[in-house]
């Protein structure tokens, strides 16, 4: 299980080769970054591996890389890693700007209207290529998608956990949240 001090930057897919390489699909926006790595710590199903180091990183496609352990010699200790998920410590993050957020920051923040109306809290975000849609669900499991735009997100405040939004007609479904 994850903990709010580390982060899953990649999943290992597979072996590739014979002499311990596996392909990782990067779960960053800048794959460049494993570049920067020295070690990472691999778990698979909520169970900790324990830390490897990054000996070589290679970009490979379509936007995969391929990357050696130092730990790792052989296909069959690859194959063992196949599935498992490499965390960094949230500190290890590279920064952001002011009007970007990482999926894991907003994931669990209430959501309300610029007028206080509570919509619930984004559960997930679905990435599209136009611009991500903020899934927000309340109590109840009613769901909203909201388009991940300044039209309608006015304000997102990571230290007092919230997000407000301006939303457009017709995006909250008023006639079934007024019964």
């Amino acid at each position: 299980m994850l903990t709010e001090n580390e982060v899953a930057i990649g999943i290992i897919l597979r072996p590739h080769g014979l002499r311990g390489w596996v392909k990782v699909r990067p779960l960053t926006d800048d794959p460049n970054r494993y570049f920067d790595l020295v070690k990472v710590s691999l778990h698979h199903k909520d169970r900790r591996i324990g830390e490897f180091r990054l000996e070589r990183v290679e970009i490979s496609k379509p936007q995969n890389l391929l990357v050696k352990f130092r730990e790792v010699d052989s296909i069959d200790e690859a194959e063992a890693l196949r599935g498992a998920e490499i965390r960094i410590p949230r500190s290890e993050c590279l920064p952001t700007t002011a009007d970007q957020f990482y999926h894991f920051d907003l994931i669990g923040l209430p959501v309300q209207t610029s007028e206080g109306r509570m919509l619930g809290t984004v559960s997930e975000i679905l990435e599209h290529p136009g611009n991500d849609i903020w899934v927000v669900r309340d109590d109840e499991y009613n769901e909203i998608l909201l388009p991940a735009i300044a039209s309608v997100i006015k304000e997102v405040n990571l230290e007092e956990k919230r997000i407000i939004i301006n939303p457009l007609p017709g995006l909250l479904n008023d006639a079934a949240n007024t019964a």
